[in-house]
Order: C-alpha cells, then sequence, then structure tokens
C-alpha cells in the first residue's frame, strides 16, 4: 500500500470514528430501545398472553355452562363469583377466548332484543374457523334485519355466505340474504342470492324452496 492510499484509508477510518463519536448517544439510545422492544415482544407472547388466556378461561368455563343451562342473564353478567360474557369480552377481549365471549354476549343480547350492543359484541368477535367466522357474520346480519336496515342485512349476509363455500352455512345465508333484500326492495339481488342456492347449492335443504321464491319475486318485479 503506497503512501497515498495509506492516508486515504486514516482518514475513512478517522471519519467513521467521528460519525460514531458524534452520534453515540443516540446510537446506544436505540440499541437500548429495540432491546427493550425485543424484550416486552417476548413477554407478551411468552409470559403476559399465555396468563391472560388462562385467566379468561377460568371464567369462560362457567360462563358457557351457565349458557348451556340456558341461564342467560347468568352467562351474560355472570352470578356474582364468575365473570360473565361481557366481562370476559371486555377484559380479555384481545384473547381467543375474550373472542369466543364475544360471540356469546352477541348471540344472547341480540335475543334480547338488544341490537345494537349485540352488534358491538359481534363485530369484536375474531374468529379464526370459517364456519364460526359466517355464523358470527350472519348474526350480525340479523341485527341490521331486526333494526329494519334491510339492504346492509342482505349484504351483510352475503358476506357470510362467501365466508366458507359448503351445505351448511352457506344456503343458510344466502336465503337470509333473498328474504333481506326482498323487505329492502332490492328484487334483482334478491333473486341473485336464491339463483344461487340453486346453482351452487342444489343439494341443499334450502333449494327445494327455491323455485317458489324466485317466482314470487319476479312476481313482485312486475308490478
Amino acid at each position: 500500500m503506497n503512501t497515498e492510499e495509506q492516508t486515504t484509508e486514516n482518514k475513512g477510518i478517522e471519519s467513521l470514528i467521528q460519525f460514531f463519536e458524534k452520534h453515540k448517544k443516540n446510537a446506544i439510545t436505540a440499541g437500548i430501545a429495540m432491546i427493550v422492544l425485543a424484550g416486552a415482544i417476548y413477554y407478551y407472547n411468552d409470559v403476559y398472553a399465555p396468563e391472560k388466556e388462562m385467566e379468561a378461561a377460568d371464567s369462560f368455563f362457567m360462563a358457557e355452562r351457565y349458557f348451556g343451562l340456558d341461564s342467560m342473564d347468568k352467562a351474560l353478567m355472570g352470578d356474582g363469583v364468575h365473570l360473565g360474557m361481557i366481562d370476559i369480552a371486555d377484559e380479555f377481549g384481545s384473547t381467543k377466548v375474550g373472542n369466543q365471549a364475544s360471540y356469546y354476549a352477541g348471540r344472547i343480547l341480540l335475543d334480547q332484543g338488544k341490537f345494537e350492543d349485540a352488534l358491538d359484541y359481534l363485530n369484536a368477535a375474531s374468529m379464526d374457523d370459517e364456519i364460526m367466522a359466517a355464523q358470527v357474520i350472519t348474526l350480525r346480519g340479523d341485527c341490521y334485519s331486526e333494526m329494519e336496515d334491510y339492504e346492509k342485512a342482505g349484504k351483510t349476509y352475503m358476506n357470510a355466505a362467501s365466508k366458507r363455500d359448503n351445505e351448511l352455512t352457506a344456503p343458510y345465508a344466502l336465503m337470509k340474504a333473498g328474504a333481506a333484500f326482498e323487505e329492502a326492495g332490492s328484487y334483482n339481488a334478491a333473486a341473485d342470492a336464491y339463483g344461487e342456492i340453486e346453482e351452487s347449492y342444489p343439494n341443499s335443504r334450502q333449494a327445494e324452496l327455491v323455485k317458489a321464491l324466485v317466482a314470487r319475486v319476479k312476481a313482485k318485479q312486475a308490478k
């Protein structure tokens, strides 16, 4: 290496040292922040979340038992010792059990005629299982239907039908969509919903009724 190259290299090293000295405080702070962040992520995923999940599961067990016994007030609000679905959903909403509690709370509130409250909890329920997700969306449609927002109900039911392609939930949701669109006066949309049952789910129980329903919609369109 000649003198000129050595001088250039020394200047480069000196520049790096000067840059580090100038920004050393920021670099150390950023490094500490990254370590703290990594530790926080580890704690949440491996310590906090599992503990919350177990705590939620303990409360959920009794609330679900009350639901099975048709003791809906205790299932929803608790029994004074154990939390009900509402408190479980509110306190543990980020956990899987919290999502299940949101579903149950929404379902009970819907049956009690508290449609807006039911919708709030059903909107908070996030299900990994596609069939359960379709059921939750269908219940949201029921809330809109009960609130007489039939157009939105119909669209929500269509969303539920598209969530999982199967002979159980899809034709059921499509049937509800057709009825809601009829109530809204959206006869083309109603005919499409009924027609999809006939075309895609000809062996479903709902398919037996489709021809009569399509005929009824066409009669309404002709008026």
